[in-house]
């Protein structure tokens, strides 16, 4: 099983965020050139066309681009294009990994492990007969009230 994402994989993904920028870009040329053009009824409706050629093909491409790179992010199989577990498993398994890694680091920042670990062996505690504090086995005098246990 394979740690990294392959070279085919990343291209795709790549490939399929340009396509959606240049979507994008193609979607958003309809207000500019619209902004450009207000009030001029001049060919209108040859502009319209081309227009609404430039949304809906805008969006197509959007969505093409954004299909394109979730299959080079997951893989074939980790996107669900081809049903084999196994190597869903392996194409997923650069993402588990990493996110093994940073749920890792943040209980290491927290510092819960080290919470966890020492509170590991058990640990008696008194109650006070005057105010129920919980006290450690050791105490003389209770740490709340000062009454002697």
């Amino acid at each position: 099983m394979s740690d990294q994402i392959s070279n085919e994989r990343k291209t795709a993904y790549y490939v399929g965020i340009a396509i959606s920028i240049a979507g994008l870009l193609l979607f958003l040329s309809v207000f500019v050139t619209g902004a450009l053009n207000f009030g001029n009824f001049e060919n209108f409706e040859e502009r319209a066309r081309s227009s609404m050629f430039r949304a809906f093909g805008g969006m197509a491409l959007i969505a093409i681009g954004k299909i394109i790179a979730y299959v080079g992010a997951s893989g074939l199989a980790g996107s669900g294009i081809v049903l084999d577990p196994k190597k869903a498993r392996e194409d997923l398994k650069p993402y588990s990994k990493m996110t093994g890694g940073m749920v890792a680091d943040v209980l290491e920042e927290s510092g819960i492990p080290k919470m966890l670990n020492r509170g590991s062996e058990p640990k008696v505690v008194i109650r006070c007969r005057s105010c129920q504090k919980l006290n450690e086995d050791d105490s003389k005098y209770c740490q709340e009230c000062g009454e002697p246990i």
